[in-house]
Formats: structure tokens, C-alpha cells, sequence
């Protein structure tokens, strides 16, 4: 994995900070909610890619695009992109499951390293 997203931290807090005005209590209010609300999405994603529901499917990626931007985890935004992408042509194409597996494995990360406790420094 080249892409400089193992070892790291999953989410670019500065950034994310930078967004939300340097609030920190409203930064740590947005990952316990993410945590809470997020842990089974994979599963709804996978669901809606099982009954060959794309446009559902891409509406769910669009919306953990826009999350995982907004809390600064570059690697689940680009993951979600991807899928996403994928979902709006409109036909289950091979590069579909290499996407699904790299998402399931981003939101993976995000959401162990949001139970274990983001490193805000």
C-alpha cells in the first residue's frame, strides 16, 4: 500500500480542525456521532450493491464522501469516491469489489481509530 495511508493516522485532524474554526469539542462531537451513527454503514453499502440498487448505493457514497471530508479522513473520502464514481455509471463493473474492499477497510480504520481515541495534536 504506496499510498502513504498505513501507519498514519486516519483522519487529518488539522485540516479538519481548520474547517470547524479549531473546535475541538465540536471536532470530538462529530467523531463520537460518526462512531455511533457510521459502524454498520459498510453493511447497508454492501446491501445495496447486493440487490443491484446503485443508485442507492451511490447516494450512501456520496454521503460517506462528504462526511469523511468533513472530519478530515482523506483516505474514506477517496474511498467513497471511488465508489461512488463506480455506482453513478450505473452497472456493476469488476472494479467495483477492489473498491468495496478498500472502502470497507478505510471506514474500518476510521472507526478503530475514533474507539481508540483520535490524537488531537
Amino acid at each position: 500500500m504506496g499510498d502513504g495511508s498505513s501507519g498514519g493516522s486516519a483522519f487529518n485532524v488539522k485540516d479538519a480542525l481548520a474547517r470547524l474554526g479549531s473546535n475541538k469539542k465540536l471536532y470530538e462531537k462529530l467523531l463520537a456521532r460518526f462512531l455511533a451513527d457510521y459502524s454498520d454503514f459498510y453493511g447497508k453499502l454492501r446491501a445495496a450493491i447486493d440487490e443491484k440498487d446503485l443508485e442507492g448505493a451511490y447516494h450512501l457514497a456520496h454521503t460517506m464522501k462528504g462526511l469523511g471530508g468533513n472530519l478530515g479522513a482523506d483516505a474514506l473520502h477517496a474511498a467513497s469516491l471511488a465508489v461512488e464514481t463506480i455506482c453513478k455509471s450505473g452497472s456493476v463493473t469488476p472494479e467495483l469489489e477492489g473498491a468495496m474492499e478498500n472502502f470497507s477497510s478505510e471506514l474500518d480504520r476510521a472507526l478503530d481509530e475514533v474507539r481508540a481515541g483520535v490524537n488531537m495534536e
